[in-house]
């Protein structure tokens, strides 16, 4: 289980690292917009793991995509 809930977290955080790559190197406010909802999303993502929840909660999957 510890092993699952690590590899999430790495997920998780490479997803929000991404997200905020994309936010610093766009300079379209629509696509800045639609990054920030992503950015909001993984960080809810990474706070469910954290607190040993799934992290997508109407899915039945243990792993972040």
């Amino acid at each position: 289980m510890k092993n699952i809930k690590e590899n999430n977290i790495q997920k998780a955080l490479w997803h929000i690292k991404r997200h905020c790559y994309q936010i610093e190197n766009n300079y379209s406010n629509r696509d800045i917009t639609a990054e920030l909802f992503h950015l909001k999303v993984s960080v809810e993502i990474l706070i469910r793991i954290w607190n040993d929840e799934k992290p997508y909660p109407n899915l039945d999957r243990e792993e972040v995509f």
